[in-house]
């Protein structure tokens, strides 16, 4: 610190500025060691190539001057035969041109012909569209009579149903006046007591059929026997008017 204020006083008197150094931050170096890793080992891509590399002449071989002559001759005739080339096809690309051969004829030789296709391309599009929809107005034609028939058919086949069943209707409406109710429920008794129905009939082996008689309204005589649920025939008295009965149904 002495030193420090000597030399600040001389500066003073001497009338010489003074140079002051930035005095580096303990923590900016500390920052700058944190996060840095050890370089890789080689040469950096930034280096300068070396002088021995630099400075480096490369002589060619020593050849007779008698085969320097021949490569010097064919350098020459390679030269003049490439040119003489150049000429040629110059001379033969303007002839082109002058007779409408040329790349600019030959572009609008192109350029004519994919009009041309393009045009064709678009009729063949309209011919493919006006095919296209008649096919559809045919098609729609078609689907449109199709369900036609369906509804007419759908509609007929409904109306023949309604008709069936208004014929049903008007004949149960008519059957309904012989319907047993409570008020004819006595009179119906008496009716299906004094006319049975038997549906009951046999047939032998020569195929004669034998019906059943009609149930007794009253039971005379020995009362019909019962072997548990099934009912023997074989005890039942035969009555006089069952042969007439079963001759009349034969």
């Amino acid at each position: 610190m002495a030193l420090v204020n000597r030399c600040l006083s001389l500066s003073s008197t001497s009338g010489l500025p003074l140079l002051r150094a930035p005095l580096p931050s303990l923590n900016v170096l500390s920052s700058r060691n944190l996060g840095r890793r050890p370089p890789k080992p080689g040469k950096p891509p930034i280096l300068p190539p070396s002088k021995k590399v630099l400075y480096k002449v490369v002589h060619p071989e020593w050849m007779k001057p008698e085969d320097v002559k021949e490569l010097l001759w064919r350098r020459h005739t390679y030269n003049n035969a490439v040119v003489s080339l150049r000429h040629v096809f110059k001379a033969e690309i303007e002839a082109k041109e002058a007779a409408g051969l040329g790349i600019e004829a030959l572009k609008a030789r192109e350029k004519e012909e994919l009009d041309a296709l393009l045009v064709e391309n678009e009729k063949h599009n309209q011919q493919k569209a006006q095919q296209r929809e008649a096919e559809e107005k045919d098609a729609y034609e078609k689907l449109k009579t199709e369900f036609l028939e369906d509804i007419e058919k759908r509609l007929a086949k409904e109306e023949q149903n309604a008709k069936e069943r208004t014929t049903e209707v008007l004949q149960l409406i008519e059957e309904s006046q012989n319907f047993v109710t409570k008020d004819n429920l006595d009179v119906k008794l008496k009716e299906a007591l004094d006319n049975p129905i038997v549906f009951d009939y046999c047939i032998d082996l020569n195929g004669q059929k034998f019906p059943d008689p009609l149930p007794l309204k009253y039971v005379e005589g020995t009362p019909t026997r019962q072997k548990g649920r099934a009912f023997d025939r074989s005890l039942v008295q035969p009555r006089k008017n069952a042969p007439k009965e079963a001759a009349s149904s034969a």
